[in-house]
């Protein structure tokens, strides 16, 4: 039995050894005692979860190597779920050295992988103060160099590419190991691959390969060194690095591409044969669509627009399944429609598809809805014109051609549709026999061969029909066709003959009854009711062409910068409609349009003649004088006190006379639009209701952003109910 004294050693021996233990004492056993169990407890667990983290998260990556490929693998909160649990280990044993081994030298290594950890998590604020904290608190420790690329990668996620630049400064100044050496210069290419400077970026990827191992991740960089080398007009440099990743241990669908890359690079040679090997290759099945894209991108590059445009066609059919995919190939044939081509309406229904698909992968979205929302109100225009043409010359038609005419269309259409229809039924019995036989187990010769319907395999119906007549005999196809002996089972009860008369058909027992309207006719009628028939109805049609030829001009001058097809359009305008009320602000746009040919001075004339007081005439006096002097602007404003006292003295022909004297005479100056509605309102006094109501329009359209324009409006709509 231990005696007392044995005891009392005991307990004071392991009492000097808890106080030992306690994590801020600076003796030597007690810092051995938390360097050990920091490292090994803790901090050597954390690492290994992180690494195992991380490489879990490269294996499972989506990469769109259709597109840029980026340097490294971005951060992605989302791809992080698939380590959530690890990454809250490591969390958690990297706080623990820091809870309880204050004293240990490993402590800024655990902080460094706190910070790791939370920049893959996404948590990418948190993970900046981590790395800012230790470069504050260990300027000298070991984990100094990693914080900074590890901080220098978290402001490039954010976009925050000046601070990143700045953080990389000081990291080239500090010493690093190989592996700090390959990661900052990794990061950094990820940095101004990021800002576009492509030419940076490459230098310093080839920097980068030498001390990288052959592997998987290898490869991934010579593949995005090619891309950079592409977009920076150097195709036998890009050849070279898409040669280097078949060497490099690449999965097949970066292998796939790679070599796909290399025939759009190749000089002076045609790839057509080896696109179509590719695509006859069973292994390339799922990747057909970028085949067709490649070939289409080889056409583009050669100037032959309208030849690429049915690979992209082909490659879009073919990616239908895959979005994001299917976005980039819509968004390609709608830049190709906007320009060169200038084929609007397709470039408005591809850019709306592109945006319908939401792609994540098009940082440019904004720009591209802005941009088909221009389109959308061209081709908007451009169909009324068009269906108000047709409509119009349907009008003008004889009854009977008409009826004749339009009976043909529906016709067709039906016709059309029904085709459409069978079409759709045998494709989806194609379907179901298809997946019969999968579900049987059998593999006939026309599934087995090339997915060839039953009945187009002449083999295959040649062979039925051997087996058929030796079982049969030859029969004729009729009804009841296994029997020998055949029954004629016809019955004369009138409710059958009754059931199947035709609709519509004249009943010989009541020839009076009213035949019933065909579809057809019901159609063709429906059609009439929007055909403009009456004056009224043809003045309405007009009106909307008239606003449609005039909005169409301006977009084509003022949006798409077709000069050349803005005056085509308004010199239609012109001729269609020689009295429209848009005359004035056309014959503007037409000089703006004209700018720098012979046909400028003769818009520039036909507006001085036509309009000497429109708004458009000082717009153009106004850009050929210099800004009123402080004088003239005084001389401005007491001519109109003058003007409107002489109209509320009821003198208006003198009125009128100075408020043209001052749009004249003083054009631009600080009261034009009171100059203007004064006029406005003198039209009422000085001639017709008409003459007023049109110059209340000029004023709400020569000056929109005049605080007089809701006065102007409320006098035309009071004018308007006289």
């Amino acid at each position: 039995m231990p005696t007392p004294l044995y005891r009392y050693s005991f307990l004071v021996l392991f009492l000097l050894g808890m106080i030992s233990c306690t994590q801020h004492s600076t003796a030597p056993a007690n810092v051995a005692f938390h360097n050990l169990t920091s490292k090994y407890n803790a901090l050597l667990q954390a690492q290994e979860l992180l690494g195992e983290a991380n490489k879990t998260i490269f294996a499972n990556r989506r990469d769109n190597y259709a597109a840029l490929l980026p340097v490294l693998v971005p951060i992605d909160s989302q791809a992080a779920l698939l380590v959530t649990n690890e990454l809250a280990s490591v969390i958690k044993k990297a706080s623990l050295v820091a809870e309880r081994h204050q004293n240990a030298k490993y402590l800024d290594d655990a902080y460094l992988v706190l910070g790791q950890a939370r920049l893959q998590q996404g948590d990418i604020r948190n993970a900046i103060e981590t790395f800012k904290y230790i470069n504050t608190n260990y300027p000298d420790g070991n984990a100094r160099s990693a914080a900074l690329i590890g901080l220098m990668r978290a402001y490039t996620e954010e976009g925050e590419y000046n601070v990143a630049l700045r953080v990389a400064d000081v990291v080239r100044n500090l010493p690093l190991s190989k592996s700090e050496t390959l990661e900052y210069y990794l990061t950094k290419a990820y940095l101004h691959q990021q800002r576009r400077e492509y030419a940076v970026a490459a230098a310093i990827l080839e920097e980068s390969l030498p001390m990288m191992p052959k592997n998987d991740k290898k490869a991934r960089v010579y593949y995005a060194l090619g891309q950079l080398y592409e977009l920076t007009d150097k195709p036998a440099k890009a050849m070279s690095q898409y040669a280097a990743v078949q060497r490099n241990r690449p999965n097949y669908d970066l292998s796939f591409y790679a070599r796909l890359n290399s025939l759009l690079n190749q000089p002076n040679q045609d790839p057509k044969v080896s696109f179509n090997r590719m695509l006859r290759d069973r292994k390339n099945a799922d990747l057909q669509d970028q085949i067709y894209f490649a070939m289409g991108s080889y056409e583009e590059r050669r100037g032959h627009i309208r030849e690429a445009i049915p690979y992209y066609k082909r490659a879009a059919s073919l990616a239908a399944q895959k979005p994001e995919q299917l976005a980039a190939v819509y968004l390609r044939i709608a830049d190709l429609s906007y320009d060169p081509l200038q084929d609007y309406e397709s470039a408005q229904m591809y850019y709306d598809s592109t945006v319908q698909l939401r792609p994540r992968n098009l940082g440019n979205l904004a720009q591209i809805t802005e941009k088909k929302r221009g389109l959308d109100q061209f081709v908007m225009h451009l169909r009324v014109i068009k269906t108000e043409d047709s409509l119009q010359r349907l009008a003008a038609m004889n009854p009977t051609q008409l009826d004749k005419y339009l009976e043909k269309v529906v016709s067709d259409r039906q016709a059309k549709e029904a085709a459409e229809k069978r079409l759709a039924e045998e494709k989806a019995a194609r379907a179901r026999q298809e997946q019969m036989l999968a579900a049987s187990g059998i593999q006939p010769d026309n599934v087995q061969a090339s997915n060839v319907w039953y009945f187009y395999n002449p083999n295959s119906v040649q062979r039925g029909r051997q087996e058929f007549q030796e079982k049969w005999g030859t029969r004729k196809l009729e009804d009841n066709w296994r029997r020998v002996t055949k029954e004629t089972s016809l019955t004369s009860d009138n409710s059958n003959i009754t059931a199947v008369r035709q609709q519509g058909a004249v009943d010989p027992s009541n020839p009076q009854a009213t035949q019933a309207v065909s579809p057809l006719q019901a159609e063709v009628e429906s059609m009439k009711k929007t055909i403009p028939f009456t004056p009224e109805a043809l003045d309405a049609s007009r009106k909307k062409q008239e606003l449609a030829y005039f909005e169409l001009g301006k977009l084509y001058r003022l949006t798409l910068n077709e000069n050349q097809k803005a005056i085509q359009t308004f010199e239609q305008l012109l001729t269609l409609f020689p009295r429209t009320q848009y005359e004035s602000e056309t014959l503007y746009l037409l000089y703006l349009a004209a700018e720098g040919t012979p046909r400028q001075g003769e818009y520039k004339n036909r507006l001085f003649q036509k309009f000497p007081d429109s708004y458009y005439v000082r717009l153009i006096n106004r850009s050929s004088l210099t800004p009123l002097t402080a004088g003239a602007e005084s001389e401005a404003q007491n001519l109109y006190a003058q003007a409107y006292e002489t109209y509320r003295q009821g003198d208006y022909t003198n009125a009128l006379s100075q408020t043209e004297r001052g749009l004249q005479a003083y054009a631009g100056n600080a009261l034009e639009d009171k100059f203007a509605l004064l006029k406005a309102m003198l039209m009422a006094k000085t001639q017709n209701a008409e003459a007023y109501r049109k110059a209340l329009n000029e004023f709400i359209q020569n000056y929109p952003g005049s605080n007089l324009k809701p006065m102007a409006e409320e006098m035309l709509t009071a004018a308007k109910g006289k």
